[in-house]
């Protein structure tokens, strides 16, 4: 039996997964004004992928981004369709996973 690390390690997202976020975020970034790495916060914030906290005696609200490299491969393909789904709608067109890799 394998450890849960062990499992999770095999789940991993794949290069190829990793490789066309990197490019659709980028081209996103690049329409929209941003780096790549503001590019990443905001998907963050949009799709969720953060926990909120507040402070106990201010009660100021702050972030805490979670690390898109700890996806399984299902997770960041979930996270992959949900940003070309945003781009789509913000007139942006992605050439889709297929399509990058045939290209």
């Amino acid at each position: 039996m394998k450890c849960e690390q062990c499992k999770k390690n095999i789940d991993k997202r794949t290069i190829q997964q990793n490789r066309y976020f990197h490019k659709a975020v980028t081209l996103l970034a690049d329409e929209a004004g941003y780096s790549l790495e503001e590019m990443k916060v905001l998907i963050k914030h949009e799709f969720g992928l953060y926990d909120e906290f507040s402070n106990k005696k201010t009660g100021e609200t702050f972030y805490v981004y979670k690390s898109t490299a700890n996806l399984t491969k299902s997770e960041f393909a979930d996270l992959t369709e949900k940003l070309l789904i945003f781009c789509n709608r913000a007139g942006i067109l992605i050439q889709t996973p297929e399509e990058y890799f045939e290209s």
